[in-house]
């Protein structure tokens, strides 16, 4: 049996994804949150059988076949957003997943330049796994970027490396690309002077902070100190103009993730540049420790053609 993966985030109006091949076996729709009290409507209706109507607590799972005998459809969802996690299972090896991951990861592997292990983990995807709406991300005019929602629902903001002048964003296109170029966090009006390789690299370790350092109150920074500055109104400008190009629906990028702040309201309240700066080195040996024994198990897997083994 393979496994398709794919997230959906339904909004207003309701969104339903539905695949019909004749290769798809059983479909899975995981919620992530909780109807009534995240988004109002979009219940769930099978045409026949029972339950005929579903409604979801957060981590609720609906199996069911792929097929005709399986009729079903999901209301208008009139308030909030509901968020679900929606896997295909298939029998065809066709459309194997570990197969191309096997071959990405190779093909990363080999590509890494003197053996030297990145900062980041893993490799950016497409723009369209990091655009809500998807359909949007070829123009940019609606939406906006996951990767940033997630960093200014908690606090951070982004400034590009890049020293080029820019303009205010009417060209959003432009300003997305600097998110894939070396960039500053920027927390209230101060920039870290460290430089992460892109905005995923930066997600990643402000997620691995909240994750860890909650665990120690006296974290010390590891190797050389970062420094911290103030900046000028001129780079406020120039931050302004690439988040608005990223959140040009800041409203639902809020919404959306605003669930990131529950139970951390006051561990933000007692952020510090220090401890953070202390995560950045830990994060590195974190990933160094991660890749490592992807290497080490990379032949296992190529050999057996899975990423998971079942006994």
């Amino acid at each position: 049996m393979t496994t398709a993966l794919y997230s959906c985030c339904a909004l207003s109006g309701g969104l339903e994804i539905t695949a019909n091949s004749v290769s798809l076996w059983l479909k899975a729709v995981c919620y992530l949150n909780k109807y009534e009290v995240d988004f109002k409507g979009g219940l769930f209706y099978f045409q026949d059988g029972e339950p005929s109507t579903f409604a979801p607590m957060a981590g609720d799972v609906i199996i069911y076949t792929a097929d005709n005998k399986n009729v079903h459809s999901v209301g208008e969802i009139t308030e909030g957003e509901r968020l679900t996690l929606t896997l295909w299972f298939s029998r065809d090896p066709s459309h194997d997943e570990d197969a191309k991951l096997l071959l990405s990861l190779s093909e990363f592997t080999l590509n890494m330049s003197n053996g030297a292990i990145p900062l980041y983990f893993p490799v950016r995807a497409s723009k369209n796994m990091y655009w809500f709406p998807p359909e949007e991300a070829s123009i940019f005019l609606s939406g906006f970027d996951i990767c940033y929602a997630r960093l200014h629902v908690l606090g951070f903001e982004i400034s590009a490396s890049d020293k080029e002048s820019y303009l205010p964003p009417s060209d959003s296109s432009r300003y997305m690309k600097l998110l894939e170029k070396p960039l500053h966090l920027v927390r209230g009006d101060e920039l870290l002077e460290w430089e992460f390789v892109s905005i995923l690299h930066a997600l990643q370790v402000v997620n691995f902070y909240y994750w860890k350092a909650s665990e120690s109150e006296t974290a010390e920074v590891k190797g050389s100190s970062i420094n911290v500055i103030p900046f000028s109104k001129s780079l406020r400008q120039k931050i302004d103009f690439l988040k608005a190009a990223a959140l040009n629906d800041l409203q639902s990028a809020e919404t959306t993730f605003g669930h990131l702040t529950h139970g951390r309201k006051n561990f933000q309240q007692s952020f510090d540049w220090i401890s953070f700066s202390a995560m950045i080195f830990e994060w590195q040996t974190y990933i160094c420790n991660l890749q490592k024994d992807m290497l080490t198990s990379l032949p296992h897997w190529q050999t057996y053609q899975a990423i998971f083994s079942l006994p």
